[in-house]
């Protein structure tokens, strides 16, 4: 299976793709068709950064059963929706700064999808 992040290599920002441990370099438009190079790139030197940049984050929560019983909660009949922060998207290596010592801090792992064009009945 193959992921694509966003690198930097000196003053060169890029695409690629990851695959069994190689990167291929994007050729073309990420959020158009896009295809890599064939040749994997040298791995030395790259520093891995956020892959997007987005103008706002719509985070959901409490969306389905289990999640709500384990938090010890009920489902809302409707889900729980509210904004994030675009600074809250981390690097590799990334600090991740608590603000205020006190404030109940929950911790997950997340799933961003990227809509890049309109989509309809789509199957995984």
């Amino acid at each position: 299976m193959a992921a694509i992040g966003l690198f930097q290599k000196g003053d060169n920002i890029f695409y690629a793709k990851v695959e069994d441990g190689e990167l291929y370099k994007l050729k073309g438009d990420i959020f158009g068709a896009p295809s890599f190079q064939k040749t994997p790139i040298p791995k030395k030197g790259f520093r891995t950064l956020v892959p997007v940049q987005p103008s706002k984050i719509i985070a959901v929560g409490l969306n389905y059963a289990d999640h709500a019983a384990e938090s010890g909660l009920e489902a809302p009949e409707t889900p729980l929706f509210w904004l994030k922060s675009p600074k809250s998207i981390l690097p590799d290596g990334g600090k991740i700064e608590i603000p205020f010592e006190k404030h109940r801090t929950d911790y997950e792992a997340e799933l961003a999808i990227v809509i890049g064009r309109s989509i309809r009945n789509v199957t995984p």
